[in-house]
Parts: structure tokens; sequence; C-alpha cells
């Protein structure tokens, strides 16, 4: 299939770390075995976010079709340019204007980035000799220095247990391109050099200050990377704009989509704004500062998206951020960005199936606009991870018996608690085993119609028996996701290599390689609650008190205007 692409942008610190563990699962997906593909056809139309390019060497590269805006500080070992085309620039990334990197002293690559690097030197020998069977001239020296990496290339540094490298990248991660399997494209990787990451002298957590940052050649920068991408599509659908919401890249996020509705009217632009788990909020002023951030985000951000789906693991972020969700199955750090992100990360991969599916795809616009009608621009999104199939149970089993509250769905979007019936509701399950679906007598289950045998039957009957009031839409994934490292260990005991649920506790050393799981987007009354409680706890301030919005650009009437778009936004959820 051509066309239909999607091109994403991440702007902010949390939301690359998002979106390197989508990236991640996505390219983890990737089969290029034709005797594979032909028992298991391909799923997902991996085209829609990457792009295929060639180096002049010849080498074929797939990339995503990705611009991500970032601070200084927030690479590491990953350079701003790419490692694709070090020696042999692609034709058409060949830069007009200044392309100095301006980078602080890299840290040393941890193993997983280190193992990757020798696996790819060894790819690359293996190509210099058949380049040199084709007749290219390959030196005797050269032979024995690349038999050299590729021994080491070929070494374990550690004992591989059960069939599989267990990575522990817990205290290792420190950025999020630590953990970046994928390579990016040249025009990838944007830095704001006049901002830090972490920078106490000139924090980077003012709404304003992000729409100031784009601005120049900055700006000029991030428009010439946006039309590289868009402009070689065959025909473009949409955009995917993960950002971070809790500080100045809200304001640039803004920005960037006043752009994205003068030139690409039209176009559908799915927003999701990422906020951590955990914030340093040590003072008022921090608080007041995030608070009013996000409104201005909401107020800005929401009417010029085709939908908002808010994503985080706090049960709140206003005045007090509520506690991190808790997961029955997951044992997960909420002060590590790196675990949290890949929670988001999974449910991001589940819930956007529906439109990436290689057969009868939705169109990106399907969605945004089912779930925006009537001025309801907010969506909530929640997720099963992994699913609580047992080992010993069916797919059927599971969503016919009545579970204890939170024992199947977990709200990833704040102050929204899955209590009202949702007008509006798109569920994705994907990974169920063939051999648990159901049981073989559909006498056990009276309830059900012995037509229910595909896992597609028994999904649209409980979306009919659970919300008998809601537009459902019930999508099914053959494969499930695949959670291997780099993927945080953050699965308790009781869940199998496979993702199911067992009696026996996994060995320790035993990581989890793939989990069955859903996710359920929603549109109800109580998303609401997110938008009326975030505009009564920003309309206790006064603005003019707040000098630094001031500073930074923001006028007062703009902010009564926010509070006012706030309030007729939550009035549609009444």
């Amino acid at each position: 299939m051509t066309g239909r692409e999607i091109v994403t942008l991440q702007l902010g610190h949390y939301a690359n770390f998002t979106g390197s563990h989508w990236w991640n699962a996505q390219e983890a997906a990737f089969v290029y075995d034709p005797k594979v593909l032909q028992a298991f056809p391909k799923e997902i139309n991996h085209d829609l976010l990457f792009r295929e390019g060639q180096t002049q060497k010849g080498q074929v590269t797939f990339t995503p079709r990705l611009v991500a805006l970032d601070l200084r500080g927030s690479l590491n070992t990953l350079r701003k340019e790419g490692t694709l085309y070090g020696e042999a620039s692609e034709e058409e990334v060949k830069w007009s204007g200044d392309v100095t990197l301006h980078q602080s002293a890299a840290g040393p690559k941890n193993e997983f980035l280190d193992d990757i690097e020798k696996a790819e030197e060894a790819e690359d020998v293996e190509w210099k000799r058949h380049r040199g069977q084709a007749g290219d001239e390959v030196r005797d020296g050269d032979e024995v220095e690349d038999a050299s990496k590729t021994d080491k290339a070929m070494e374990v540094a550690e004992e591989a247990v059960f069939g599989q490298k267990f990575y522990q990248l817990d205290d290792q991660v420190r950025v999020w391109s630590d953990y970046l399997s994928v390579h990016l494209h040249p025009r990838s990787v944007q830095i704001l050099q006049d901002y830090s990451l972490a920078s106490e002298d000139e924090p980077f957590n003012v709404f304003g200050v992000g729409q100031q940052a784009l601005c120049g050649e900055v700006w000029d920068d991030l428009e010439d990377r946006l039309r590289f991408f868009t402009e070689e599509c065959d025909l473009l659908q949409g955009f995917h704009i993960l950002f971070d919401a809790h500080n100045s890249f809200g304001g640039a996020t803004a920005r960037v989509l006043h752009y994205l509705k003068d030139e690409f009217p039209g176009k559908a632009v799915l927003a999701l704004p990422v906020s951590p788990a955990i914030l340093p909020d040590q003072t008022a002023k921090h608080r007041a500062t995030r608070i009013i951030n996000s409104a201005l985000c909401v107020g800005m951000c929401a009417s010029q998206s085709s939908l908002y789906v808010p994503l985080c693991l706090a049960t709140s972020l206003w005045r007090n951020l509520g506690v991190p969700r808790d997961f029955p199955l997951l044992s997960y750090n909420p002060e590590l960005n790196y675990h949290t992100s890949a929670i988001l990360s999974a449910a991001l991969d589940t819930m956007t199936f529906p439109y990436r599916q290689e057969t009868n795809p939705l169109h990106l616009w399907d969605i945004t606009t089912s779930f925006s009608s009537i001025g309801r621009k907010v969506a909530a999104l929640s997720s099963s991870l992994p699913m609580p199939l047992l080992e010993t149970g069916t797919f059927m089993d599971m969503l016919m018996s009545p579970h204890e509250a939170g024992a199947l769905w977990h709200s990833l979007t704040p102050s929204v608690t899955r209590q009202a019936h949702p007008s509006f509701h798109s569920c994705v399950v994907r990974g169920v085993p063939p051999n648990k679906v159901k049981r073989d007598r559909a006498a056990s289950s009276p309830r059900l119609s012995s037509r229910c045998d595909t896992v597609q039957d028994i999904l649209q009957l409980y979306l009919a028996e659970t919300y008998p009031q809601s537009m459902n839409a019930g999508s099914v994934m053959r494969d499930p996701i695949d959670v291997s490292s780099p993927f945080p260990h953050i699965f308790q005991p009781q869940v199998t290599r496979a993702g199911l649920v067992s009696s026996t506790l996994r060995h320790p050393k035993c990581g989890v390689k793939s989990v069955p799981m859903m996710t359920s987007l929603q549109s109800s009354s109580d998303v609401g609650h997110y938008v009326s409680s975030l505009h009564a706890e920003a309309s206790r301030f006064t603005i003019r008190r707040h000098h630094h919005f001031l500073e930074a650009g923001l006028e007062e009437e703009e902010f009564v205007e926010t509070l006012d778009t706030l309030h007729q936004l939550a009035d549609c959820y009444m």
C-alpha cells in the first residue's frame, strides 16, 4: 500500500523517552523472513510511520518519519545527525547551512548499546566481504582486522539465560537515547542549543518560553525538517505529536500546531501530551507553574488538534500530584522515566493499530473525527498491561468473569476513573494465543452464543454487554507486543516469558519476551472531569502575580481567554 503516511513529532525530553520505546516496539515487529511472512502475514503497514532511503554505498535504510526536538545534553552517545550516513550522505540530506555539532562530551555507552554496535560491525564486515566477492578491492589487512571485529561482536559479555541476554538498564539509562535501538534520519533530531537539560539557572519550564524558543533560525530549521518529511509523502494523512505538557515544550507545541493547521488544512493531528509520574514540585511556585502550563496546553493545543489524549501514570496532575497508578502485574519505579514511558508507549503502539493495520485500515481522521464530535476534543486512554490472561484460562473466561475493581482496566489519563459509560469507545486486543480463545464446550459460558468462536466475536459481545449505550469499535491483533530488551524488566514474577499469568514464578534472570494486552480509548463525561478540575485549579491564580509567565509573553487577557476555553470545553461533556 502506498501513501497514507503519518509524520511524527516528539517535542520534549519525556516525549522522546516515550517515543524511543515506541519506535523500538515497532522495529521489533519487523519480519524479514519470507517463510515467516507466508505463515503469518504482515499485520502492520510500517510504511505509514517509517521511510525507506538508501546511502550512496547502496545500503537500504528504514528510519522513522520523525522530527524530535529536545534540549542540550539530551543525547549522550547519540550523534545529532545519526550514524547511518556518516561516510556517505543520502543525496537529499545535504545541508545548505551550518551543521556543526554542538554537544557536550558523551558518556560511555551502556552494555545494550555496545552490543548493538558490535552486531552492526559484524554485519558491516559481511557487507564488505560481499562487495569483495563482487570485484571490489579488499585489503588483506582489512580482512584480518574485520575478522577480529567479527569475533568480538560474537562474544557474549554475560551468560545468556533462557536463550536471551538479560540486560538490567535501570541504573544505566539517563536519557532517552541510552536505549534507542532504532537508527534515526539525519534530519530527525533538533537540539535547542540555548537551553540545557535540568538547568537550574535557566529552567525550560514556562509555556511562553517555548513559544519564544521557536523563532528565527530555530524555527526555520524545524520547518525545513518538517517539509523534508512531508514533501516526500505520496498521500499524507496526518501527524502524531507527542509533547511534554508540564513545561515549555507545551508552548513550542502550540506554535507547531498553529503552523500545521495553516499549512496542512484537512490533515488529522493526534496530540498526545505526556507527563512523568513524578515531578519535582518542591515549592508552591513549581506547582502553580505546572498547573498554568497545563491549562495553557489544553486551552491552546486541544483546540488546534483533531484529538487530544493526555497521558500520565499519576492519578492527578493539579494541586497535588496523585499517587502513581497501580498495575497488579507490574512492578515499576514511578521515579524512572525509563519505566513509566515504557508503559505509555505500549499503550500507544496498541491503540493506534486500527489505522496502521495492513488490511482494511481506518484513516487517522476516522478516529479523531469520531471522538471529537460535539466539541469533545479530549479523550482518555486506558490499558490492560499485561492482559490478566491465566495460563490455565481463556480470553472468554477473562472478559466474562467478574473482576475486582481495577483488576482489568487502568486509566492512563489523570483525573479519569472510568466510572461513566463512554459515548465513543475504541478497544484493541492483541496477542491472544489461538489455544486461549475459549474452552471447547460453549456450555461452560451459557450467556455466549455458540457462534462466538474468535477473539473478535468475544470482544464484540463483551463491548455490547459492558457498554450497551456506546458507539463501540473493536479491533484484534494477532501478535502480542514485544517487551524484550531494552524494554524494562517491570513484570511481576507470576508473568511468564510469554506474558501469561501463572502460579509458577518466573526465574529472576528470565525476562518477559512478549505479552498480550488491551487498550481502551474513550470519550465520556468522566473525561470532562479532567478538563473541569483543571479549570477549577487554574482559576485560583491571578496571572499578574506570576511574573515569569508575563515576562515570557503571556498577556492577562490571553489567560482569561484560556480559562473561558476550558470552561466551554468542560461543558461539552455535560
